[in-house]
């Protein structure tokens, strides 16, 4: 079984969130240090700046935990003669969720998506590289214990998504 394009696509997903991590933590880190105390003139730019950088560091923390969890996941998985730890129907059964998940937040997004299409298209590119990159991750790894954490990661980010498109679905609901 050559599942090498498989791993090398899945590592590919999960390090380009990693990467996206990096720089918006660095952005998060940098609004918050850099910001000037607050001034008569300039307390609503400080104020900004504070709750910016706050909430990129969430982002950071939100994006980079999974993929790392994913990418740790993988470790050895293009070895040779590596066999996935997971049964076969549990891997199976996780792929589905992840394109499932994917599939849904295509549909919702187009039914109910915000007039900026940009963020439409980030939003959906964010849950397919996290969610395909965790399935990848949950179907070859080779370590049993960290396949089903990175199971884990990803029943979380399906959650997380699941949040998200249930806020989009009632703002157009209103």
């Amino acid at each position: 079984m050559n599942h090498k394009r498989f791993v090398i696509a899945s590592r590919t997903m999960l390090l380009m969130l990693v990467i996206a991590a990096v720089a918006v933590l660095g952005l998060g880190l940098a609004a918050i240090l850099l910001s000037d105390p607050p001034e008569t003139t300039g307390w609503l730019r400080s104020v900004f700046g504070g709750v910016f950088g706050v909430v990129a560091v969430v982002l950071a923390a939100v994006l980079g935990v999974p993929s790392g969890v994913g990418l740790w996941a993988m470790a050895g998985a293009t070895g040779e003669d590596i066999e996935p730890a997971l049964p076969r129907p549990t891997r199976f059964a996780f792929g589905l969720i992840a394109v499932g998940t994917v599939a849904v937040t295509t549909l919702v997004l187009i039914a109910t998506g915000s007039a900026v299409t940009i963020l439409n298209f980030g939003l959906l590119l964010l849950v397919a590289l996290g969610s395909l990159g965790l399935a990848g991750a949950v179907s070859y790894s080779p370590h049993r214990t960290r396949a089903i954490v990175s199971a884990v990661a990803l029943v979380l980010v399906v959650l997380a998504t699941a949040w998200v498109l249930r806020v989009f679905m009632d703002t157009t609901g209103s």
